[in-house]
């Protein structure tokens, strides 16, 4: 966090100091509409400037700060709205929020965070999360990213039940293909990711990253998602040993192979 907030502060004086230079060019070497184009400098890129500072900077700044300062608390998920901005291909979204603090009282709140691509679902209505709030300002909310990941709960379920049962519908009917035609090998999870949402009960649906043992073979990375029985999830940690079935012509197509 504290590489990132030198890097973000950074940024902004160099930004500052460029356009100081620019207006400063201008003005001297501009003669008498120097102070007009100048003017004009200063509203175009001070707007910019400023937006961005708003959208990008200033969240930035404030997440590294509560990370470190904020106060512990718990939040459920009301609403997630899109906003439009999308930072190294990950979408921010905007998180309507019931906090709940250390003396029992709720109260509602808004927060933004990036949403990885690979994990569309990681906030979603319904979901308890941890969170970090401003001891000055208990509506300065961010999500405490060391607190552990999204609690599935009944709401979260009941909202996602539809469109998470037609994705889990496709992986399987993919994974089916490669369970039935596949070559079977050892593989070691690396990374166990809860995708925050348990079916049928309590059984996970994760994302396993994986090194892949194939027999006679060079080993390989790939990654794969599927539901995990409640009495296995131990057997699905990482550093523990499964077995997997992979496409041949294709590494990147593994599936969990339960039989």
């Amino acid at each position: 966090m504290l590489k990132m907030n030198a890097g973000v502060w950074i940024g902004i004086i160099g930004g500052i100091i460029g356009l100081a230079v620019g207006v400063g060019a201008v003005v001297a070497t501009g003669g008498s509409e120097g102070k007009y184009i100048a003017l004009g400098m200063l509203l175009l890129f001070g707007g910019v400037f400023y937006l961005l500072y708003r959208l990008i900077f200033k969240p930035m700044i404030n997440m590294a700060r509560l990370q470190k300062t904020g106060i512990p608390a718990r939040a459920t998920i009301l609403e997630v709205k899109d906003t439009g901005v999308t930072i190294n291909n990950s979408p921010q979204v905007k998180l309507v929020l019931e906090v709940k603090n250390s003396f029992g009282q709720k109260y509602t709140t808004q927060t933004r965070v990036l949403v990885s691509r690979i994990n569309p679902n990681a906030y979603m209505p319904g979901m308890e999360i941890p969170v970090k709030v401003d001891s000055k300002n208990e509506l300065n909310v961010v999500v405490d990213f060391s607190g552990g990941a999204p609690a599935s709960n009944t709401a979260n379920m009941a909202f996602n039940q539809t469109a998470v049962q037609a994705e889990l519908e496709q992986i399987e009917k993919e994974n089916e293909i490669i369970r039935t035609s596949g070559k079977p090998a050892r593989a070691i999870i690396k990374k166990n990711t809860f995708l925050g949402v348990n079916v049928n009960g309590n059984n996970p649906w994760v994302l396993l990253e994986l090194e892949v043992l194939p027999e006679g073979s060079s080993s390989f990375s790939a990654s794969t998602k599927g539901v995990i029985k409640e009495s296995s999830v131990p057997k699905f940690q990482p550093g523990c040993e499964i077995y997997v079935k992979y496409d041949f012509y294709d590494n990147s197509k593994v599936a969990i192979d339960h039989s």
